[in-house]
C-alpha cells in the first residue's frame, strides 16, 4: 500500500495520506486522541454496484449519488499491516466522545475536499465490540447523529444522564438500515 500523497491539514489538525487498496481510492485522516494514534479512512465507492457489493442500501426514494459515496471506517493506527484489524479500545471518561468528534471533523473535512455525496459505515456490535460500554456503538451512533434523542437515565441512580450532542451540521442528514442485519448508517446532504 503506497501513499500517493500526504497533506498537513493546519485546521482541524489532521494528516491525511492518499492511497489505493481494493482498487479504491483512500484517504486516511491520521489525528491523536487521549494519547492514541488513530486514523478515519475514506473509501471512495464511485459505483452503485460497489457500494451494494459491500452490503449497504440506499434509504428510501434516495438515488445513489452521481458524485458517489465514502466508506468511512476508523481504528488505532499502529502499522500499516495490522490496519483494518479494528482492535476494541477501552475508553475512559470522555475520550470515546473525543475520537468520535475528531472521526465527525474528519468527515466534513473529507465532505469539504472532495464533494462526496455522502458517507456510509456499519457499526460494530457483538461482544467484543461492545465489552466494557455501558452504551452500545449502535446506541451511541443513533445518539450522535441525531436518530435517536430519548432521556437516558443512570442505572444506579435513575437520575437523568445528558443527551449525547449531535456531531453533525443540520446541512447532512442521517439514515439507518438494519434490513441485513447488521446497522448500516448513510450520511447525506
Amino acid at each position: 500500500m503506497e501513499i500517493q500523497e500526504e497533506k498537513y491539514l493546519e485546521d482541524p489538525g489532521f494528516r491525511r495520506k492518499k492511497f489505493v487498496y481494493d482498487n479504491r481510492i483512500h484517504h486516511s485522516y491520521v489525528f491523536v486522541a487521549g494519547g492514541r494514534v488513530y486514523t478515519a479512512v475514506f473509501g471512495s465507492l464511485t459505483t452503485e454496484q460497489k457500494f451494494l457489493d459491500i452490503g449497504y442500501n440506499m434509504p428510501p426514494d434516495t438515488p445513489f449519488p452521481c458524485n458517489g459515496m465514502s466508506e468511512v471506517y476508523f481504528d488505532i493506527y499502529i502499522d500499516v499491516e495490522s490496519f483494518g484489524d479494528f482492535r476494541h479500545v477501552e475508553f475512559h471518561g470522555l475520550a470515546g466522545g473525543v475520537v468520535l468528534e475528531q472521526v465527525a471533523l474528519a468527515m466534513l473535512a473529507h465532505y469539504q475536499a472532495f464533494d462526496v455525496g455522502g458517507f456510509v459505515f456499519q457499526a460494530a456490535s457483538g461482544e467484543i465490540a461492545d465489552k466494557g460500554r455501558s452504551v452500545t456503538l449502535e446506541e451511541t451512533y443513533d445518539y450522535i447523529l441525531g436518530l435517536k434523542s430519548e432521556p437516558r437515565y443512570n442505572k444506579s441512580t435513575g437520575l437523568p444522564k445528558g443527551t449525547p450532542r449531535k456531531l453533525l451540521p443540520d446541512s447532512l442528514k442521517a439514515y439507518k438500515d438494519t434490513s441485513n442485519g447488521r446497522a448500516c448508517y448513510a450520511i447525506m446532504p
